[in-house]
Order: C-alpha cells, then structure tokens, then sequence
C-alpha cells in the first residue's frame, strides 16, 4: 500500500509544490487507485504532475 499526499496546508520549501488549506492524497494498494480531495482547488493536478503520477 502506497499513501502520496498531493494537497495540504505545507509546501516542501526545496520541492516548490502548492499547497492550501485542505487534504488532498492518492491511496495505491494492488492496482487500485483512490484519490481523496478536500480541497477548493485543482491544485492537486499540478502537484501530481511535478511528482510524475
């Protein structure tokens, strides 16, 4: 089982991912794929992107 957080409140300074106020987080476990969003945004796209999901 794999947990990726796409979306919080914190951004990793070296990284440069965006962040805002909300949860957002891809589940992977045999296969499947589960994306949770909280968020206001589709900022978790472009996150996803830079980390090549």
């Amino acid at each position: 089982m794999n947990l990726t957080v796409l979306v919080d409140n914190n951004t990793l300074i070296d990284r440069y991912f965006f962040a805002e106020p909300g949860l957002s987080f891809l589940l992977e476990d045999s296969g499947i794929r589960v994306l949770f969003d909280t968020g206001y945004s589709d900022i978790f796209i472009k996150n996803a992107r830079k980390m090549g999901l």
